[in-house]
């Protein structure tokens, strides 16, 4: 008997003793299951862009303007189901809806892109020394021709849509209805005037990533933790909480173009 008194006496001092701070509890918010690993859709993944000089970071004579694509989803996508919108703006503060014309959308081809594959559209005075792509689309007009309005010549004033077809979609581009699924910069969010260099042609920028000194002359990321496209850049872009990374200036960066890579 004596000896099962001093055993227990002897548990009881062990845990009076103990200095865990574990929390038995129930937790205060729900448990939320991580996510598969697929994204939902296609999305914007890469951009770079460049205010209005011939001067690319090779020396060479061109534009390194690119929109890269990325399939995070658990299956391959019919490219043809997509197209790319573009919308440049003049000021800081006339807000307006996306309008697309003839000149400033390019309807995807019927390419099937692989799961977890990238699809790149360049502009057609890119460096293709540099900028390895799938496919061009813009205007190969000199400077001071009206370039700087066109696609694909990205600055920090231009915009970029992902649309999908869709029948109920509000965008009726070559007699087919689409939706925009992902953008990167809206003509429907007001703009800053840049505090960085000034240009002659635009110092209209959006903030992106936080950044409100200069966004032209830059490489953008999406974090790997996006799963899927967000058509509303008050939410992708949130102050704290943005869906993109930035470069640093003119740190042009092109060895994971193509790839579905963060920088």
């Amino acid at each position: 008997m004596k000896k099962n008194i001093l055993k227990l006496s002897f548990a009881f001092l062990l845990l009076a003793s103990c200095t865990s701070k574990l929390d038995f509890s129930a937790p205060s918010t729900p448990v939320v299951t991580p996510p598969s690993g697929n994204n939902t859709d296609l999305i914007l993944s890469e951009l770079s862009t460049a205010i209005n000089t011939f001067t690319g970071p090779t020396g060479t004579k061109a534009r390194n303007h690119y929109v890269e694509l990325y399939n995070g989803t658990g299956n391959s996508i019919d490219l043809s189901n997509y197209a790319i919108g573009y919308q440049a703006v003049a000021d800081t503060s006339t807000l307006a809806p996306w309008t697309f014309t003839d000149s400033t959308y390019f309807a995807l081809g019927g390419k099937l892109l692989a799961s977890k594959k990238c699809y790149v559209i360049a502009s057609p005075i890119a460096d293709t020394a540099v900028v390895k792509s799938d496919t061009t689309w813009g205007t190969s007009l000199a400077s001071g021709t009206g370039v700087g309005s066109m696609p694909l010549q990205l600055s920090g004033n231009s915009a970029i849509a992902l649309l999908k077809k869709s029948a109920t979609g509000t965008y009726n581009l070559g007699g087919v209805n689409y939706t925009i699924i992902d953008v990167f910069c809206s003509p429907l969010v007001a703009r800053v005037n840049t505090t960085g260099k000034t240009s002659t042609r635009t110092n209209i920028m959006w903030v992106v990533a936080d950044t409100a000194d200069d966004t032209r002359n830059r490489t953008f990321w999406r974090k790997p933790s996006v799963t899927g496209p967000q058509s509303d850049w008050n939410i992708s872009n949130a102050t704290g909480s943005s869906q993109w990374e930035i470069s640093g200036d003119k740190a042009w960066d092109y060895s994971n173009i193509g790839l579905p890579t963060a920088h």
